[in-house]
């Protein structure tokens, strides 16, 4: 029987399914490959776009704490000429409210803190957009929690401009007000109060500290989206 055999059919036969096996293997790969290009081109949108979101987003929250931060400025000014500082009247009440503001950040990376979460991130190639990518999101993250270190702090502050024990002004911590302990201040106990003035000069620098901080970030943010676009682009 073996030699009824037509052998060079039977080595061709084998070659065609060999060839065939390979050529499929290759061709699944190809899709494989081609549909992973698709996803990271796709997460690089996304997180480009939210990138430039939260850019311009942070340049209004900038601009909002800038005029907090004047403000702050201008009421610690303000206070230390007792008699200018009496005529402001509802003048100083709005600067009180003012400094007290803090708003809080919301912007975020949310597609590239996904990406990093759930391992997709590893369908981008470039090693140095990937570490990118992964030193933005933290410095995002840390901003919220550099604003809860911040207010913490400021809301002392302007508890003790705001607030005074019946015997002697106290710096009043966090959820520490009892309306039958402090009265609010008023102006005549307010101005030209050395005490009061050195409170709200902290809050002032406290303030620009934190305008400064923020500076810092848009141009890391800055920095991040000249990196991704160029990467986009090629």
């Amino acid at each position: 029987h073996v030699k009824d055999q037509n052998w060079f059919a039977v080595g061709l036969d084998f070659v065609i399914v060999v060839v065939g096996v390979f050529i499929g293997i290759q061709v699944a790969n190809w899709n494989d490959a081609r549909a992973d290009r698709g996803q990271a081109a796709d997460l690089m949108t996304r997180i480009v776009s939210e990138a430039t979101t939260a850019r311009s987003e942070m340049s209004r929250y900038i601009e909002v704490h800038q005029g907090i931060s004047d403000d702050a400025a201008r009421f610690a000014l303000a206070l230390k000429d007792k008699d200018s500082c009496m005529a402001m009247g509802n003048e100083l009440t709005i600067l009180i409210i003012s400094i007290a503001d803090f708003p809080p950040p919301r912007f975020s990376l949310a597609n590239a803190e996904q990406a990093l979460n759930t391992g997709s991130l590893s369908l981008i190639r470039s090693t140095s957009i990937r570490a990118n990518i992964q030193t933005m999101t933290d410095e995002m993250g840390f901003v919220d929690r550099q604003w809860q270190r911040y207010i913490r702090v400021k809301a002392q502050r302007v508890a003790g401009v705001s607030l005074t024990g019946r015997s002697e002004i106290v710096v009043v911590p966090m959820g520490g007000y009892d309306p039958g302990s402090y009265e609010l201040l008023t102006p005549g106990k307010i101005c030209g109060n050395t005490e009061i003035i050195g409170l709200a000069a902290n809050v002032a620098v406290l303030q620009a500290i934190y305008v400064d901080y923020l500076g810092q970030v848009a141009g890391a943010l800055d920095d991040y989206l000249a990196t991704l676009s160029e990467e986009t682009s090629t």
